[in-house]
């Protein structure tokens, strides 16, 4: 073992009480610790904040992260906190005491986290904080909201490459569970990140059984969410759907099947949204019906099933969202029920796209929509999609049943 490995082995010990990293955990840090930039693509449930936190507590100086959610921001902070590790955020929902901590650690010496939200990144008064202090390292979690054609985009992810350079371009050190290799290169050019270290691990989650069910009318594709939801396990499930109103009808007609479900979209107020997030996480059984609003942070070891009611735009979003289930390394269930008018909804929202993005939607739809309906393995298609070698099988409604194809 050598030097680097080990003081990062001690930390995880010591500070954080896990005897030994994850598969592709120790490559990060040992990537992220000796200085270069650094993309890291792990499946959701590897550990990423470990590949982060562990190099910070081993800088010299500070290190700022930049993340999109407010509640993972303050659930990270908090943790790191009673830890008794030297963490703060700077986010719209901060206190005075928080930004003067955070002002504190960023111009002050040795290492500490602290966490800010993209906007913030525009404030002058952040960067001309920023640039008195000397980063050891700026993290940049959830990466794909870099990428324009993702469901998960934020404009504010745009100005950090620049942010960067502004501060004196520390190292930069970005995070994703699931990116293609266009959106890799996406993600590299948009970031400015020079010559990075890729650590990739797969995205196939053998834990994971992967159905599609085609239904044709309403009432019929609900049922078969609602038979899934009933006979999940002792675990959580999520069902995602395609609107804010089918949130709420959705929710409570499991409700009335003697569910305990809420709704979940980004029309809630930030109170009624995080009220639901903190129940999901600490019910076992719990049961939330959301848009694609829910779930970047969400960290619930034990969710049995995710289903959709309504096919996403993208296999991308899919894979992202789907690969909530499971994270116990137990067996859970992806459903995806999809019905006729799941493409009208879809090429409405193309044709409100700008011109020059309606090509990378039209391609991710394709991609989707194969996954639905060729007779080939689901995992085989998805392995494809993310440009990875083919695995072998057994765990989805194709070859469950026998004779699909590769």
């Amino acid at each position: 073992m050598d030097q680097l490995t080990e003081r990062a082995s001690h930390v995880l010990r010591t500070r954080f009480g896990h005897a030994d990293f994850r598969d592709g955990q120790a490559d990060v840090v040992r990537a992220v610790t000796s200085g270069r930039d650094v993309l890291a693509v792990l499946p959701t449930g590897a550990g990423k904040s470990i590949c982060y936190q562990i190099p910070a507590l081993l800088a010299p100086g500070p290190s700022l992260i930049i993340s999109p959610l407010i509640a993972l921001i303050q659930d990270q902070v908090s943790a790191l906190q009673a830890r008794g590790i030297r963490a703060a955020s700077v986010t719209s929902a901060s206190s005075n005491s928080d930004r003067r901590r955070a002002e504190e650690y960023l111009t002050g010496r040795g290492p500490s986290l602290v966490y800010a939200a993209p906007e913030r990144l525009a404030s002058s008064s952040f960067l001309g904080l920023a640039r008195r202090s000397r980063l050891s390292l700026v993290v940049v979690d959830e990466a794909h909201c870099v990428s324009e054609w993702g469901h998960d985009f934020r404009p504010d992810y745009l100005g950090i490459g620049k942010f960067a350079s502004l501060v004196g371009r520390p190292p930069v050190a970005a995070f994703t569970a699931t990116a293609t290799p266009a959106t890799r290169l996406e993600i590299v050019q948009r970031l400015g990140l020079y010559r990075p270290a890729q650590i990739l691990r797969s995205v196939d989650r053998p834990g994971l059984f992967w159905e599609v069910v085609q239904s044709q009318q309403e009432t019929c594709a609900f049922e078969h969410v609602s038979r899934a939801v009933r006979y999940r396990g002792d675990g959580a499930a999520l069902v995602y759907v395609q609107t804010r109103a089918l949130t709420t009808a959705v929710a409570a007609a499991l409700r009335r099947t003697g569910q305990q479900a809420e709704a979940y979209h980004a029309g809630l107020s930030a109170v009624r949204r995080a009220g639901v997030q903190a129940r999901f996480l600490s019910a076992p059984r719990g049961v939330v019906v959301a848009t694609c609003a829910f779930g970047m942070g969400i960290d619930h070891p034990s969710v049995r099933l995710v289903a959709h009611l309504g096919v996403p735009g993208a296999l991308e979003t899919y894979v992202q969202e789907a690969g909530r289930a499971g994270r116990d390394g137990r067996l859970a269930r992806c459903l995806l029920v999809t019905g006729s008018r799941d493409l009208v909804l879809h090429r409405k929202r193309i044709r409100e796209l700008q011109r020059s993005s309606r090509h990378a939607a039209r391609s991710r739809l394709a991609a989707m929509l194969a996954y639905v309906r060729e007779p080939y393995c689901r995992r085989a298609a998805i392995s494809r999609w993310f440009g990875e070698p083919v695995p072998s099988c057994g765990g989805c409604d194709r070859c469950d049943a026998g004779g699909c194809r590769q």
